[in-house]
């Protein structure tokens, strides 16, 4: 089981800065609701996406700021993640460890075998499309998608035992994943503060019965390496293949030059996929703070955490005696830290458009393993209104 003192102190605060923030917000909207010329309005007019002279979202956010009326917005980001290091819980295994001592759940004359295929390092690259849309000033219709391309590289073992490395070999699946359609109402704006909810739903549209390559433990004839193609593990898919609920919530603020916010994300599967499995639900809480050093210039830091619990079912096409294919080996928790920055385009004549970049590593994990651990992270995001 994960260690749950292990983040326990962030988890606190993180929650209760999304709290205070949300009760705030919404405690504010109904005071001010019934007023004749409340402040918390604006018009289309008076709201577009140019206005980041507060630092309102780092890359890697989506859904703290919104359209008015009328207006349109598109944004490509793209993302970098690397993984590398095995871990059980907090600590990491050898790959030696691995194939020597925890059996996997395959079986031969009724006795478990011995994994002989270990992931040393994963890249996964994510080209994300989004087109947002202002129906009102108080709510948006968001639209996103994402072409991904996933890369591990593994270490075979040879035999049914021992700890004999017969080589390596790589990997790789690419194509879209899943499509999400959201709507995000603003529940509080004034001056300084901004409060919005997210409620959307995840769309199967990316594929998750992608094949992959990889080198057997078993030498060919004349003992030459012999490759196997099969189903790829859980992590090697594409999409979910499942229709999911993705709840948020945002707040940001700021005075002077100074800027912050925090957001909390939902993924929750609302049943098993084709193939008999699905994800377990998915939570994120980040916080951040930026600082305007110039006009259009926004600095940023940014803490995550998130969580994730286990698969629910398996794949009976995702077999072989490779770790991520065991559904027990996925999910756990991470801490993130990012810093970046953010350029608005309109003090350097791009009205409504704006670059923001950040980079980030993973500080402390907790994971159901054995399974690939987080390293580090690039989140970058190209922007335009219309």
């Amino acid at each position: 089981m994960p260690n749950l003192t292990r983040t326990y102190f962030l988890r606190i605060a993180l929650s209760s800065i999304l709290f205070y923030s949300a009760s705030t917000a919404l405690v504010s909207h109904t005071v001010l609701a019934d007023e004749p010329s409340p402040d918390n309005v604006l018009t289309s007019s008076e709201h577009h996406m140019d206005d980041h002279s507060h630092g309102t979202e780092p890359a890697g956010v989506h859904g703290a700021e919104m359209m008015g009326a009328g207006s349109a917005g598109f944004s490509y980001s793209p993302m970098l993640m690397h993984m590398s290091d095995n871990y059980i819980n907090s600590s990491t295994v050898t790959p030696d460890t691995i194939v020597t001592t925890i059996p996997s759940q395959a079986k031969m004359n009724g006795m478990p075998e011995m994994y002989r295929i270990v992931p040393t390092s994963m890249d996964v690259q994510s080209h994300m499309f989004n087109f947002m849309y202002g129906v009102s000033d108080r709510f948006n219709l968001m639209i996103m998608t994402a072409y991904l391309q996933k890369s591990m590289v593994m270490t075979t073992y040879s035999g049914a035992s021992g700890s004999t490395v017969l080589g390596t070999s790589s990997s790789t699946t690419s194509g879209f994943g899943d499509t999400a359609v959201s709507g995000l109402w603003r529940i509080y704006k004034d001056s300084s503060n901004d409060a919005n909810i997210i409620l959307g739903v995840s769309l199967p549209t990316g594929s998750n019965t992608e094949t992959i390559s990889m080198l057997g433990n078993m030498p060919g004839p004349m003992g030459m390496p012999m490759y196997m193609s099969m189903r790829g593990s859980y992590g090697m898919q594409l999409g979910t293949g499942t229709y999911d609920l993705l709840p948020g919530l945002t707040y940001t603020n700021h005075a002077n030059s100074w800027s912050w916010g925090t957001a909390w994300r939902g993924r929750f599967a609302t049943g098993d996929n084709t193939e008999g499995y699905h994800y377990g639900d998915q939570n994120e809480v980040t916080a951040w703070g930026g600082y305007t050093s110039s006009p259009g210039l926004i600095w940023s830091a940014r803490l995550t955490e998130g969580i994730q619990n286990k698969i629910h079912g398996a794949d009976p096409a995702i077999t072989g005696l490779m770790e991520g294919t065991n559904p027990n080996f996925s999910g756990g928790k991470h801490t993130d830290v990012l810093a970046g920055i953010e350029i608005a385009g309109g003090p350097y004549g791009f009205k409504n458009k704006h670059f923001s970049l950040e980079a980030g590593k993973t500080v402390a994990q907790d994971l159901n393993g054995p399974q690939l651990g987080r390293d580090w992270m690039l989140n970058a995001s190209i922007g335009a209104g219309f």
